[in-house]
């Protein structure tokens, strides 16, 4: 798959992720788990496979990306932190739902075109390649060890 059909792709999860954490049915803190740990590995893929191939097309964008970064990672452990029934816990969910939306939004308006144009098929197939198996690889550490969602730390604190 070509890196920007799975950056949408991506995308798409992270959307469906939000609404089902969001909805509180069921075990919200798993899904929050989930979540966390899909926006995670996406944005660790995107910055080691991605980004530096990008540097050279636009730069600037891929910088405002990475801080972009850095502020939903932020956000995340701010959500981590919460207990979904602590009252801030939707409130700081919102607010990285808002950031990660405009990201992407932002992605596949400005970005995700020039890649198409710049880049050729086969290195966009290749980086495509590279990046769902970082991201896979690092979500299947997360399930091991539990993070990012933390949940035993949310449990031990419980009991």
């Amino acid at each position: 798959m070509k890196a920007t059909q799975l950056l949408k792709a991506q995308h798409r999860e992270a959307e469906r992720l939000f609404e089902l954490v969001l909805s509180g049915t069921g075990d919200v803190r798993a899904a929050a788990d989930e979540l966390t740990r899909h926006l995670l590995a996406h944005m660790l893929a995107e910055q080691v496979v991605l980004f530096p191939e990008l540097l050279a097309i636009e730069p600037d964008l891929v910088r405002g990306a990475s801080e972009e970064h850095t502020v939903a990672r932020f956000e995340i452990r701010r959500v981590v932190d919460t207990l979904p029934g602590d009252p801030t816990f939707k409130a700081k969910l919102v607010t990285l739902r808002e950031l990660v939306s405009h990201h992407a939004e932002e992605e596949e308006r400005a970005l995700l075109p020039r890649v198409e144009g710049e880049l050729s098929d086969d290195m966009n197939e290749r980086l495509g390649e590279q990046m769902q198996e970082l991201f896979d690889a690092l979500i299947a550490h997360a399930r091991r060890t539990r993070k990012p969602g933390l949940a035993s730390k949310h449990v031990a604190t419980a009991a």
